[in-house]
């Protein structure tokens, strides 16, 4: 890690996530199990804390956090004023560099890990495929074919993420922040500046961090941005451009233009290489030649002169000049969006200020950092007219939840909460569900008595990812055709860059949606992005009924609502494919359970 004056400070996910990956080596070294939990809880109260730890610790409050006692607040304070844990590096020493490469296989843990390097000296990503790939882990006890099979897909999704592409709820904050330093320090070199590539298309993942920005003195903006807190290493510069290795171990790329050529440059960075492509045979067919420079007149024209010169300074009219309807950023895929625009067919694409409540959220009623008047609150701040209590249910084994005697206490305090706002003429609402787990077989953890006292029910699976195709299809679709199962929570279960998704047959899932009415969520935490836009599109046009939610176990997560909505504006979807568009009867109305004749046993 970085250390020293200059070095970015680290942010609450980096503490986290070295807090966590003590956790996996004291399990790998046989530390006590108490020991591992104290430094996993360390990791999760840091992940769900709203305030900068920077702040806390400043203010000498690192201890008050929950399930932070004076050793680990030490260690944290250690952490974040050197860029290093001496702890954590006698750890690491103590166990291979090839074993702990093999805890970043997705899905296989800690306790895989300890079993295949203590009992087959297995000590390395490379001899795990090996050993998998000859059948020699099945004669561990609990090993069997499936389960080398289940290693061999994960490790073979691990060689396909690139090492320097990155989940875009790391990228993109990362790439705002890079953006608002750059023009707080430019002191003027920067006019502009904006995030462009995959980023500004809403990506999953991104290779790099890529800005462009105006500038009437090019060498000394980039000079500037070389200099930057967060810049580790020069990579390579250009009269034009720049490219540094950050010190969180990103990439990022500054290319600076011209202000008339502003439109041009941005549409020009921001598309695929499909749609660029796409793009240059359609204005070719029109008599010009585009680049990342503008438009270069051919057979006479000329777009360089009046109002050619002032379109350019515009994406906009970059787009309207050449004859085509300006193409939304997360559109520009090449995925038949060209042959729309030149048609002026492109959707209505849904929007942020669209989206008029959650239906999926948790409170301290089972693992959220909030109680249900502090999210009630919080959700009406952000201008929602409702909001869904949907804690876990009983059956999930990971943390406490609900069950049918505790969602009887709760209605009371939902209650309670509906009335104090309705004395005040507060136009909002609270719905009591549940986030009801399916369990191993297709049932679920309440009864169907208990679900059917409620107003929404979302059905998620959380445990038995790993089973094969045709069991864990089978288990969603008995959940679907359950009558008071409303919404299926993040379908796939993945989690970007930690967890492949489940081998679920998506398809029949949504199907099997469309068949009972039964909504599929977009779930908006960028950990998840399940749907993906190619699945959420999908869904749509198989006629399922969609809604957005950011699953939040905390206010401050309520704000991941942007990634959610950009997922779907990445799946050409509009306000009306979106459920929770609707104004809270309108919504009720069109769930499943409301509506006769649509669901099936």
């Amino acid at each position: 890690m970085a250390s020293g004056a200059n070095r970015t400070p680290l942010n609450n996910k980096q503490v986290a996530d070295l807090f966590r990956s003590i956790g996996e080596l004291l399990q790998i070294l046989d530390e006590s199990r108490f020991v591992v939990m104290a430094y996993q809880n360390a990791a999760r109260s840091i992940d769900g804390l709203e305030q900068d730890l920077n702040e806390v610790a400043g203010e000498g409050k690192l201890e008050d956090l929950p399930r932070i006692g004076k050793a680990i607040a030490e260690k944290i304070a250690t952490l974040l004023e050197t860029g290093s844990l001496p702890y954590y590096d006698e750890l690491a020493a103590q166990v291979p560099e090839g074993v702990v490469a093999m805890m970043q296989v997705p899905d296989v843990g800690p306790k895989t890990v300890k079993r295949l390097w203590k009992e087959l000296d297995i000590a390395s990503v490379e001899a795990m495929q090996a050993a998998a790939e000859q059948g020699r882990l099945r004669g561990l006890k609990g090993f069997g074919a499936k389960t080398e099979e289940r290693i061999l897909k994960s490790i073979k999704l691990l060689e396909s993420r690139s090492d320097d592409r990155t989940p875009i709820g790391a990228s993109l904050p990362a790439a705002q922040e890079l953006a608002q330093t750059l023009l707080k320090h430019a002191d003027g070199l920067v006019q502009k500046v904006e995030i462009v590539g995959s980023l500004r298309r809403w990506r999953e993942t991104t290779g790099e961090i890529r800005l462009i920005g105006v500038s009437s003195a090019p060498r000394e903006a980039l000079q500037c941005f070389e200099s930057l807190p967060q810049t580790a290493e020069v990579l390579g510069s250009d009269a034009k451009q720049s490219r540094v290795l950050l010190s969180n171990g990103m990439h990022a790329r500054l290319s600076l233009v011209g202000a008339e050529n502003w439109g041009a440059a941005l549409c020009h960075a921001t598309g695929n290489h499909k749609h660029l492509e796409e793009l240059r045979e359609f204005a070719q067919s029109a008599g010009l030649r585009v680049d990342e420079n503008g438009i270069v007149p051919q057979n006479g024209f000329d777009a360089t002169n009046g109002a050619g010169r002032e379109a350019l300074a515009s994406e906009e009219g970059f787009y309207d000049l050449i004859g085509l309807q300006w193409t939304p950023p997360e559109l520009r895929e090449g995925v038949k969006e060209i042959d729309a625009a030149r048609r002026r067919e492109l959707p209505q694409l849904i929007e942020p200020g669209q989206i008029l409540g959650e239906l999926h959220g948790h409170t301290t009623w089972s693992d959220g950092k909030a109680s249900v008047a502090e999210m009630a609150e919080a959700a009406r701040r952000k201008g929602y007219r409702y909001w869904a209590v949907t804690d876990h249910s009983v059956g999930l084994g990971v943390t406490a939840g609900v069950d049918g005697e505790a969602l009887i206490a709760q209605r009371s305090e939902i209650d309670a909460v509906n009335e104090r706002y309705a004395a005040e003429g507060v136009d909002f609402r609270l719905i009591q569900g549940t986030e009801v787990e399916v369990l191993g077989d297709g049932e679920l953890g309440l009864p169907d008595d208990v679900l059917a006292t409620l107003d929404i029910v979302v059905a998620s699976i959380h445990i038995g990812l790993r089973q094969e195709r045709e069991r864990i299809t089978e288990r969603c679709i008995k959940a679907i055709h359950n009558p008071h199962v409303d919404v299926i929570g993040h379908p796939t279960g993945r989690l970007l860059g930690r967890r492949s998704p489940s081998d679920i047959d998506i398809e029949r899932v949504m199907r099997a949606c469309a068949e009972t009415g039964t909504a599929v969520e977009i779930n908006a935490n960028p950990a998840r992005l399940d749907l993906s836009a190619e699945h959420a599109r999908q869904a749509a046009e198989l006629g399922c009924k969609i809604v957005i939610n950011t699953d939040a176990h905390s206010t401050g997560q309520l704000d991941l609502m942007p990634y959610g909505i950009h997922t779907a504006r990445r799946a050409w979807l509009r306000r009306t494919d979106v459920m929770n568009t609707r104004p809270l009867n309108d919504l009720l109305g069109l769930l499943k359970r409301n509506r006769s004749g649509r669901c099936t046993k």
